[in-house]
């Protein structure tokens, strides 16, 4: 355990202690270094301040701190003239006598700095800023460069409790406190100045930091560098909770803690913060803060915040995780290792994990450490290439990784790493018929032409995971009968084909994914709401061997990129669908599934005033056919509509010939409106009181008429009197009259419509 610096004797024998390890040669050239780095900047002529060489060596030397995490680009700030002018204009102050206005003068500096540096860099640069302000007031500032170790250091020296004080308060807070036991010294660069400076890093490292075998950091008190302390394997934490909300959830989390609390207590604040959290996930939540994010820690029922803690308490900044993070979890120096070697895919990545965990059998344990590693901006994903790649922090982690990442052995460890992530990226085989089998397996109403059939096949399958296509178009075209024939004759040489297929018609008002991978029951806790689509969807990545199809009938009816959020990016990336942050199933659901690669999405799209465009989101990822081009002579039901001969002749060439009118304009018909004609004719017919032309005559004043529309064009001019021409030719009185009625308006108003 830390030895105590609380009492006064204490302090003054620790300090006699260091003070002596100073004197030692194996302490090295620091001190000497840091005397002439402070006494360069302290007798600097303005002039060769604002040089680049002199703020180079200010922000990218280490005679004060030699961290290893200084890598942040400052060029942009060094060649800020305002910074610069800034920077020399606190240096040449006079500083209030008295200490606490000293700090408040110094602080109100710091952060005058740090909001000009702030847009000119993309990383805050505290470290930097640290050792900039430690050389220009060395007299109030230690040379302890992380905020969770000084404040370590404050605690165990017995200062209040600083959760909510700023570094530069307790820096001052430090060297008080030692002035008060110790006496008083000559500021830097005299010696003693200088000795008293260091004095609380020596304090630390020998004092304070947890035993060799614990600690995620070997401080070298000598040379003033550190390095860290990976844990084996086997003593690993094996893997991360997915925390919904990450990072600032854990702040807002930790908040409450920040002057102690309650077990229970803080339990119930992680509940206000997600009241969707059973009781089992608000465990697992503090188990995580505790052990894999060490910010909190227990003394019995009491829980406080670590120094860590409380230093992501202050600063939000994610490199406050990194020691712990890279020694005490397993696979995330990993991800960081294999990364810098090259991109990589996910489903690679994933697959490599699994050979550092055997017991990674799935990938949800991989895919959240992988998750969590973009959320702290150490990897991202490039769209362009569907490839993750480590971003500059992420190498800035990776530099301190000077360890040979372990493998946790086990008996049976696993497959051959290559070889897995090989097959993670390859598509899972399944049986497919082949496309004349298919063709033949369409029933006899579905006669589609071939070509048609294989354009859609081809749409489908060219892409090993994204099996998507949208049919769009005229209304009554017969997409849906093609996407629904399609998919019932991917298991053509199956007993039962509908197994294979799930028809969902798509609602207005679908905003987010819930009506399809439902939702954690807010009033029941540890209830999963399912759906059918989510049912179908755990079948079919449960049954890989065989395709399985979804038709979204009128899918654009609300915006697919909303309501497919989810699915449309995992098919894109090859992550994981996440249902919800539990570690366990909940109502049989599990956390996420990987995303099936034997799910076939076809969407059926009409396009008027009542549904939506599709985004470019859906656009990218979807073959689009259009079906705008209809054959009514093919209309497969001819010969068997059980209408006299003549009358379905008649029949036949009327819709033929209307629907060549129409079709310049794209006012034709598809094949329901075809089946809602002729099955009104055989009503009408079969009545005896109306014959076939009067008939005709009703129905398509009632089915093909009211969808004549638009505005004043030569086209639509001319597409109406054609098709005035093919209604009186076969004596259709009505439908003629409404046609000439409908062309008066277009020249006298500039537009038509059926309703007026």
């Amino acid at each position: 355990m830390p030895a105590s610096l609380r009492t006064d004797e204490d302090l003054r024998q620790a300090s006699s202690n260091a003070a002596g390890r100073m004197s030692d040669t194996s302490f090295g050239d620091w001190l000497p270094r840091l005397t002439e780095h402070i006494a360069a900047v302290q007798s600097v002529t303005q002039e060769e301040f604002r040089s680049e060489a002199f703020q180079r060596e200010l922000w990218d030397g280490e005679a004060v701190s030699a961290t290893g995490m200084g890598q942040v680009n400052v060029s942009k700030v060094i060649a800020d003239p305002a910074i610069l002018d800034m920077l020399w204009d606190l240096k040449t102050q006079e500083l209030p006598a008295d200490s606490a206005q000293r700090t408040a003068h110094i602080l109100t500096g710091w952060q005058r700095v740090y909001d000009a540096i702030t847009p000119l860099v993309t990383r805050k640069p505290k470290l930097k800023m640290y050792r900039v302000f430690a050389a220009l007031f060395p007299a109030d500032f230690t040379t302890v460069a992380h905020a969770y170790k000084l404040r370590a250091l404050a605690r165990g020296m017995g200062l209040p409790k600083t959760s909510a004080n700023h570094p530069v308060e307790i820096h001052r807070a430090v060297l008080d406190r030692l002035a008060q036991v110790l006496g008083p010294v000559s500021a830097p660069p005299a010696v003693e100045g200088v000795r008293r400076m260091a004095l609380p890093w020596l304090l630390y490292a020998t004092n304070i930091q947890e035993p060799a075998d614990d600690t995620t950091v070997v401080v070298d008190a000598a040379a003033g560098t550190e390095t860290l302390n990976p844990l084996p394997a086997a003593r690993r934490r094996k893997g991360l909770t997915a925390i919904g909300g990450s990072l600032p959830a854990i702040r807002s989390m930790i908040e409450f803690a920040g002057e102690g609390c309650t077990r229970e207590d803080f339990k119930a604040h992680i509940r206000a913060i997600n009241p969707k959290l059973n009781d089992s996930s608000v465990s697992t939540v503090l188990n995580s803060l505790m052990a894999e994010w060490g910010v909190l820690r227990a003394h019995g029922d009491e829980l406080t915040l670590t120094p860590r803690g409380e230093a992501f308490l202050e600063s939000g900044d994610p490199d406050e995780f990194s020691d712990w993070l890279l020694t005490r979890i397993l696979g995330f120096d990993h991800v960081l290792v294999q990364l810098s070697a090259g991109p990589k895919t996910k489903a690679a990545l994933v697959a490599f994990l699994q050979t550092v965990n055997a017991g990674w059998t799935n990938q949800f344990g991989p895919s959240v450490i992988i998750t969590w590693a973009r959320t702290l901006g150490l990897v991202r994903l490039d769209k362009a290439d569907g490839m993750l790649h480590l971003t500059p922090e992420g190498s800035e982690w990776r530099e301190r990784i000077m360890w040979e990442p372990e493998l946790l052995q086990s008996e049976g460890a696993g497959p051959d790493a290559e070889a897995t992530a090989a097959n993670a990226q390859a598509p899972q085989d399944f049986k497919r018929p082949s496309l004349t089998r298919m063709i033949e397996a369409f029933p006899a109403r579905a006669s589609f032409p071939p070509h048609l059939v294989a354009r859609l096949d081809a749409g489908l399958w060219h892409n090993p995971r994204r099996h998507f296509a949208v049919l769009a178009g005229l209304s009554g075209a017969g997409k849906t009968l093609l996407a629904r024939s399609y998919a019932l004759a991917l298991w053509a040489d199956e007993k039962v084909p509908a197994h294979g297929l799930l028809t969902l018609p798509v609602q207005p008002g679908w905003h987010d994914p819930s009506p399809l991978l439902g939702y954690v029951n807010p009033l029941v806790s540890n209830t999963y709401v399912r759906t059918g689509f989510l049912d179908f969807l755990l079948r079919a990545a449960g049954d890989p061997s065989r395709p399985y199809t979804i038709v979204l009938d009128e899918m654009n009816l609300s915006h697919p990129e909303q309501y497919l959020a989810p699915l449309l990016s995992a098919m894109e990336t090859g992550e994981a669908i996440e249902f919800h942050t539990s570690d366990e199933e909940m109502s049989g659901v599990p956390p996420s599934i990987p995303y099936p690669v034997n799910l076939v999405l076809l969407g059926t799209v009409n396009m008027d005033e009542t549904t939506h465009g599709l985004s470019d989101k859906v656009l990218d990822r979807a073959c689009v056919l259009d079906f705008w081009d209809v054959d009514v002579a093919a209309w497969p039901s001819w010969g068997s509509t059980d209408l006299a001969p003549e009358v379905e002749s008649q029949a036949r060439g009327l819709l033929v010939q209307l629907g060549e009118m129409l079709r310049p304009v794209r006012l034709h018909f598809g094949w329901r409106t075809i089946d809602d004609v002729v099955g009104y004719v055989r009503s009408a017919v079969g009545s005896g009181i109306l014959d076939s032309t009067q008939a005709l005559d009703h129905a398509i004043y009632g089915k093909v008429l009211p969808k004549l529309r638009g505005e004043d064009t030569h086209r639509l001019r001319v597409a109406l009197v054609n098709a005035g021409d093919v209604l009186k030719t076969h004596g259709l009185k009505d439908s003629a009259e409404k046609v000439a009625e409908l062309g008066k308006d277009l020249t006298e108003t500039g537009s038509a419509r059926f309703w007026r």
